[in-house]
């Protein structure tokens, strides 16, 4: 057992050791320990901090749900960005908000991307409307993992949006997922978004809404959903 006393013997330690003794703390779960790792959540590294978040919200502890969403308001952005991926792995739908809302309002590109990782994964009542929003995001990674987490959550929703970025998306990868998420949405609009892609300059995303089409099945518009302001079509 590592006892607590030991782990910050010497503030001179590198950060390195120091995130070596947090793993052996997690190996050992002891109550001291867990202690421990609690009160490394506030260090001052933020490493020391989004080491020991992750390994104490990976143990399973009782709060490890609480002790991930409290982190996603870190002053920083990797550890805010860990917090959302650990959010996700808690499985919970009812954790939809918290990510939703980091989704809308968190500043930095990267934790926004594992927002919509993790909005994918867990899905709850704001997921598809938080997705479907984010396909609109300054970001192009952040739109390219809005696509795929709005085809999961909300398959044939967004389709105004999916068509804007199929046309114009100045990132040949992400009018590739538009492509494909547009093969789900039955209205005549998507087809036709499809149909001009054809003509993309862009081998790939050609072919992309080529197979799309073969997909597509036209059908009545879905129902339009808070957060999609156009609607669907």
């Amino acid at each position: 057992m590592l006892a607590i006393g030991v782990f910050f013997f010497g503030c001179e330690k590198p950060t390195a050791e120091k995130i070596a003794e947090i793993y052996q703390l997690q190996m050992d779960p002891t109550p001291e320990n867990l202690a421990t790792l609690h009160e490394l959540l506030d260090a001052k590294d933020r490493d020391l901090r989004v080491t020991a978040l992750s390994a104490i919200v990976t143990l399973g502890v009782d709060d490890a749900a609480e002790l991930a969403v409290a982190a996603l308001n870190d002053e920083d952005a990797f550890v805010r960005a860990t917090a959302a991926k650990l959010v996700g792995d808690q499985d919970d739908p009812a954790l939809s908000g918290f990510l939703a809302r980091v989704l809308r309002e968190d500043p930095d590109a990267l934790v926004r991307k594992r927002a919509c990782q993790a909005l994918a994964r867990i899905g709850g009542d704001e997921a598809a409307p938080a997705l479907i929003t984010a396909l609109r995001d300054p970001d192009s990674l952040v739109r390219l993992e809005a696509i795929k987490g709005a085809r999961r959550v909300a398959p044939g929703q967004g389709s105004a949006r999916l068509a804007e970025l199929l046309a114009a998306d100045p990132m040949w990868e992400v009018r590739v997922r538009a492509a494909s998420a547009l093969s789900l949405c039955g209205d005549p609009a998507a087809g036709e978004a499809l149909q001009v892609a054809l003509s993309d300059p862009i081998e790939f995303v050609r072919a992309a809404a080529a197979k799309a089409l073969a997909d597509f099945r036209p059908e009545p518009s879905p129902k339009r959903i808070a957060g999609d302001p156009e609607g669907t079509n």
